[in-house]
Order: C-alpha cells, then structure tokens, then sequence
C-alpha cells in the first residue's frame, strides 16, 4: 500500500498528519498556559481585599476582587450605569467605583466580584461587576425555620 511512487506509504502520511496535528494542540496549549501563568495574579482566580492590598506594588495592575458589599454604601448615579461602593472582606475595605449595567442581584451585603485597577486615588476602578445570586449560596434552612423572603430582589414581585 504505496501512495506515490518512491514515495512513504499512505499509513505513514496519515500518522505525520495525525503527529504534525498533535504536536501543534500541545503547543498551543503550552503557550496558553504560559501567556495565563505570566500575568500577574493570572494564576488566581481573585483576591480577598486584604491581600489584595497587601500587595501594594502590584495595585495598579488589572485583579480580580472577592468580597461583600458593605451595607449602606452604594451610591447609584441617575443614569443607573454609574455606581460607587465598598467591597469587604470583614477585615479590610476598598471603596470601588463602577460603570457598566449593574446586575439586579447587586444589593447591601451581596457577594460581588469585581475586575479592574486601583486608581490614584485609592479607589478601585471596575470594569466588570459580577454579584453572586444569594439564594445559590445561603446555607441550608434548619428544619421547621421559614423560607427568607427574597422578593424585594425581584422587580415587581408581591409578597
């Protein structure tokens, strides 16, 4: 079973294309890797606040921030695109400003995650704004205690 004459047999070709194939995946995937790895914080998916500033040579580059809203501390502009707040971690606070669509599950004591860079000022400019749907993460409900009414999350929902 011979492709061209003089030439390798059709079952060596495929295995070349197969290897040639193979090697460039592993390659790619290599190189992702090592794109991913060498960015800063690229290895973590976030930070808590506190280590967060703890790393104060690195604040001005772009991070992922885990934390709760402090309650009473968002500001929301007119236009509803705006929002100023302070994320925290129960030990440390950053107050954050942010412009984007703001998520509806986005309230007082929310589980956010935020991306962006510090400012000169010290407040942490967000580009993106992820808030966590608190019924997915509240522990589970004792037998014979009543369900939390959630319903002031909803727009337009009626107890």
């Amino acid at each position: 079973m011979t492709g061209r004459p003089g030439g390798p047999p059709d079952v060596d070709r495929k295995r070349l294309k197969f290897l040639v194939l193979g090697c460039g995946i592993v390659a790619t995937m290599g190189g992702l890797l090592i794109v991913g790895m060498s960015r800063p914080g690229g290895v973590a998916y976030y930070l808590s606040v506190s280590e967060f500033l703890a790393e104060p040579d690195q604040a001005k580059v772009g991070f992922r921030i885990n934390g709760k809203v402090d309650p009473g501390s968002i500001v929301r502009a007119a236009s509803g695109q705006d929002v100023a707040f302070v994320v925290t971690d129960g030990a440390a606070s950053l107050p954050v400003r942010y412009h984007g669509v703001v998520p509806d599950t986005f309230v007082d004591d929310a589980d956010v995650v935020v991306e962006g860079r510090l400012g000169a000022d010290g407040t942490f400019e967000a580009h993106t704004l992820l808030a966590k749907c608190p019924s997915k993460y509240e522990a589970a409900i004792e037998e014979g205690q009543p369900m939390p009414d959630h319903s002031d999350l909803v727009p337009g929902a009626t107890n």
